[in-house]
């Protein structure tokens, strides 16, 4: 097979095509968010991942019956998403993770290196649209920035 043509003095470029084992998405209640949940259930399926992460970051400056109160209703969002995954065969884990003294972004990109995530599934939103989103564009935006595996952020 002929190799690929360079241009001269240009070093070629690495064409293989990488494995996605394991797929992390970030979700909160926006739509664009649960829009990332089924991307990266299809991904998993066609891709046949070893794992899909489903996390979501409560953001502990809510503090005490707030943070509580979200934990319960992330695990209510999440079950859906699992339920759906699960349909299709699909080994899927659930996290939530606290960003206790750190950034949401922090938290989601400090995950992905320590757990060897091959691709990160996020939504990008209009933050404008509430102040208080979790996921919105620029979590989205910053989680590409800083992270060390490729980030797929869906509009």
């Amino acid at each position: 097979m002929p190799s690929e043509p360079q241009m001269k003095g240009e070093k070629a470029a690495d064409v293989t095509i990488p494995t996605i084992e394991r797929i992390l998405v970030p979700v909160d209640r926006t739509p664009l968010s649960m829009k990332a949940a089924n991307y990266g259930i299809h991904l998993a399926e066609v891709e046949r991942a070893k794992e899909l992460i489903i996390m979501h970051v409560v953001d502990m400056k809510q503090g005490g019956a707030n943070g509580l109160m979200e934990v319960s209703s992330a695990e209510e969002m999440i079950k859906p998403i699992e339920e759906e995954a699960k349909k299709k065969g699909i080994n899927i884990k659930s996290e939530i993770k606290y960003a206790e003294g750190k950034s949401v972004v922090k938290s989601i990109t400090e995950y992905a290196n320590k757990n060897h995530i091959d691709l990160i599934v996020i939504g990008g939103g209009d933050v404008s649209q509430r102040t208080y989103l979790i996921v919105g564009w620029g979590v989205a935006m910053d989680v590409f920035k800083k992270s060390q595996c490729p980030v797929l952020v869906m509009r």
